[in-house]
Parts: structure tokens; C-alpha cells; sequence
């Protein structure tokens, strides 16, 4: 009798046990989060022509999305178990404009997104509210149109320029799509090289896209106003400006600032010329789609490659890279960065304490003479709104304040924050990176 009991008490608690493990696995895989991108067929003008109908255009997104393993057909995707549409993102060149001030949307059936003033060039919307819609029901057709019906206005949308970006969740294990994790591409083997000997970013880069990248300088490349060449790296010069950091009486070791970084890398990639921060920011060159965006949603709207530029009593260029996650890091192993896998990286050549360690002792090493460490280099940082909730922080000599969260191995991931940020734009190349 007391042998039967406990064979039921085994059962049940066998039972019991799987039922949980189911549970925590089916809540596993509901967190599960991808992305993936549709080019659209469509495009031409947009408004009302001084003599004719007002025109709206139909955004025809493709059918087919490729994974590691397999093929997807959207239908696929969308009756993917507990589908839930996390993210979306729009983007179109408007070839020409006509007219100033022209604010249009994206529709599907009587759901729009919010109005945005187009620009010359490329384009960035947030569409998550109608692709929901779209998502719930697929032949309802996208249609980009005009707000108003004043005549001899529009824009011109390149051919094959539209395309949407999607990042969902589902409870269905899928293989990995191409921008869940970063991939081999000239734009990271040419801006993570520019990083020190033993960055973790390189190491998991490598692992993770199966590269063999070297750094190009084993203390990383430093910070150096107007610094915008190789061949000059680590020479010493005396400073063109004279700042809070720079003194006339010392010398400083060459690196790049902040556009030379950005401009390098787009040029070795096959990328043209950016323009200037303050064009993107005031001159109608940049869109403004992240200011209206908590940073926490910019990895459901910005491509590696993107640029962000600010204005926080200076100018300043960042690239986008990802998220800690697309790396390759998980809430086990990121350390104090846990939290923060999401959160979307930047790698840009600004003020960074640790340099200044790094090169003192080189400088030392080197028996340099009149010559001052670098305030910064070419450094990831993850974007928040503040750095106050950073575990670690320090106030430098030269007037800066630094906050960061330690990550694996207790390497430092530094905090850029937006609250002393008074201008915000983001800026995207219009052609593609040429492949090695």
C-alpha cells in the first residue's frame, strides 16, 4: 500500500515538474524577439500637382524572407502562434521635393501613423500603429499619402527605395533571421577595428559572425580634434584649437574626432560622403524620428550603419552597431549590462576616461615629452536617457562627467545620455556598402 502511494506521489510530482518546465518554457520562447526587413515595389509622385488629382502611392511589400535555414512566406510569419507585432519601421528616398512643410503618412485602411514632414533623401518613419493593423489583416493595402490637398506640392519616391522593417515576437521557435545577430559586413570589420586590443565587442563580433578582425591599434584609436586620416595615427602635434582639454604648451597624440571616424568608415565601405552634423540637424538633412522614440524602441527602427547626431553644447556623430543581444550576449553573461541587451549601441570616437589610462602609460613607455594623454577614442557606448542608474561613475579632470555598467570580464560599457542632448537627428546613407 505505502509502495503504491509513492509511486503516485512520484507521478504526480513528475507531473507537476514537467508542467512547470513547459510553462517556463513556452514563457521563454514568448520572449522571443526577430527582425527582419521587406523591400516594396511602388514609388512616384506623392501630392497634387498644380494641374491635376491629388496622388498617393501603394507600398507592396514582398512575400518571401530568408533565414539561416529556410524560407518564409509572409502568410508564414504572420500565423507564426501568438504573432505579436512589436515594432515597425518605413523607409523611402524622396528623389525631388516640391513645395516646404509637406506632411504625409503611412495608412492602412482608416489607421495612420502620426503625420511626418518628408525630406530630400532618406526617410525614417515609426509605422507600428498601422502595421498592426496590416499585420491583423495583410491585403489591406499600405498606402504612403499626402495630409493635405493644397495644389503644386509633392514629393517623388525613388522605385524600390520603400522598404519595411518588422521586429515581432511569437511563443514558435524559429531560426535565427538575418538581423537577430550581427553578420560579417565591411561597416563592423571597419568600425570595431578602430577599438583596443581585447575589446569585448570585437571578441563576440568575431565569434559571432565568424570573423578574424584585427585592431588596427592595440590601445584603440584616440581622440584628436579635426583628425580625420591613417597615416597620421599616434604623431604628435601641437593643437589647431585651444580648448578646456587642449593646451597650446603640450603636444597630443593623432587619432580622429567624432565626423573623421564616421566619414572613414563610410568611405571605406564604399558609402559617399555624410554631410556635416549641423546639416543633418538644421538644414533638413536628418529626420527626426528617434527624438519622438524612447531609446529602448530604436533597435525596432535603426540598420547597423545608421548615424545619430546631437547637439550637447557640441556636435556629435555616432554609428549605430545593434543591441548587446545581436552580439551575442545573454542575461546570463553581460554582467551589470543585463538589462541593457536591448538597448541600442553606438561606436563613435568621443570622450572616454579610460583612454586616458591607456596612453598615459604609453606616453610613459614612449619617454614623449610635453605631451597629454588623450580624453577619449573610439569607444561603444549603449544610449539612455540619463546615466544616473549606472552602477559605476566618475567625474574627470577636464570637466566631464562618465557613467558605465561593468559587463563580461568587468570591461566597462559606457553610457552616452541624451538628457543633455538639446538637438537629435538621425541620418542613413542612401546606397548600399559595398561587399568585400
Amino acid at each position: 500500500m505505502e509502495r503504491t502511494k509513492s509511486c503516485r506521489f512520484l507521478s504526480a510530482a513528475v507531473l507537476f515538474l514537467t508542467a512547470l518546465l513547459l510553462l517556463l518554457a513556452g514563457t521563454a520562447a514568448a520572449e522571443e524577439t526577430h527582425t527582419f526587413v521587406l523591400q516594396c515595389s511602388g514609388g512616384g509622385f506623392v501630392g497634387r500637382p498644380a494641374s491635376g488629382q491629388r496622388t498617393e502611392i501603394t507600398a507592396v511589400p514582398e512575400t518571401e524572407i530568408g533565414t539561416e535555414s529556410r524560407d518564409w512566406t509572409l502568410e508564414e510569419l504572420l500565423a507564426l502562434p501568438d504573432f505579436r507585432l512589436e515594432g515597425a519601421a518605413l523607409r523611402f528616398t524622396a528623389e525631388s521635393v516640391q513645395g516646404t512643410d509637406l506632411w504625409y503618412a503611412l495608412t492602412c485602411g482608416t489607421t495612420g501613423c502620426k503625420p511626418q514632414c518628408v525630406r530630400t533623401g532618406r526617410n525614417l518613419w515609426d509605422v507600428t500603429e498601422p502595421l498592426k493593423i496590416w499585420a491583423e489583416a495583410p491585403e489591406t493595402p499600405l498606402k504612403i499619402a499626402p495630409m493635405y490637398d493644397q495644389a503644386g506640392w509633392g514629393i517623388r519616391i525613388g522605385e524600390g527605395s520603400i522598404s519595411l522593417q518588422l521586429t515581432f515576437s511569437t511563443s514558435a521557435k524559429t531560426s535565427l533571421f538575418p538581423m537577430d545577430r550581427v553578420r560579417y559586413s565591411p561597416l563592423y570589420e571597419n568600425s570595431l577595428s578602430m577599438l583596443n586590443e581585447g575589446s569585448l565587442f570585437v571578441e563576440y563580433y568575431d565569434d559571432t559572425a565568424d570573423s578574424l578582425m584585427e585592431v588596427s591599434l592595440p590601445l584603440g584609436v584616440p581622440y584628436y580634434y579635426a583628425g580625420g586620416t591613417e597615416e597620421k595615427f599616434l604623431n604628435r602635434y601641437y593643437p589647431s584649437t585651444t580648448t578646456h582639454y587642449y593646451l597650446e604648451s603640450h603636444m597630443y597624440l593623432c587619432g580622429l574626432d567624432c565626423v573623421g571616424m564616421s566619414r572613414l568608415v563610410y568611405e571605406k565601405c564604399g558609402l559617399e560622403r555624410h554631410p556635416s552634423i549641423s546639416d543633418i540637424l538644421f538644414r533638413n538633412v536628418g529626420h527626426s524620428a528617434l527624438a519622438n522614440n524612447d531609446p529602448s524602441r530604436w533597435h525596432m527602427l535603426l540598420q547597423p550603419g545608421d548615424l545619430v547626431c546631437v547637439k550637447h553644447g557640441t556636435f556629435h556623430v555616432m554609428m549605430y552597431l545593434g543591441t548587446m543581444r545581436m552580439f551575442g550576449w545573454t542575461e546570463a553573461n553581460a554582467g551589470e549590462a543585463a538589462g541593457l541587451l536591448d538597448e541600442p549601441l553606438v561606436i563613435h570616437c568621443g570622450g572616454d576616461p579610460f583612454y586616458y589610462e591607456r596612453y598615459k602609460t604609453y606616453i610613459q613607455e614612449m619617454h614623449y615629452r610635453n605631451t597629454m594623454p588623450p580624453d577619449g577614442g573610439v569607444t561603444v557606448s549603449v544610449i539612455q536617457e540619463t546615466d544616473r542608474d549606472a552602477p559605476h561613475s566618475v567625474n574627470t579632470f577636464w570637466g566631464k562627467h562618465f557613467g558605465w555598467y561593468n559587463i563580461t570580464d568587468g570591461q566597462p560599457l559606457l553610457v552616452f545620455r541624451l538628457e543633455d542632448c538639446t538637438e537629435l537627428a538621425w541620418y542613413g546613407p542612401l546606397n548600399k556598402v559595398a561587399e568585400k
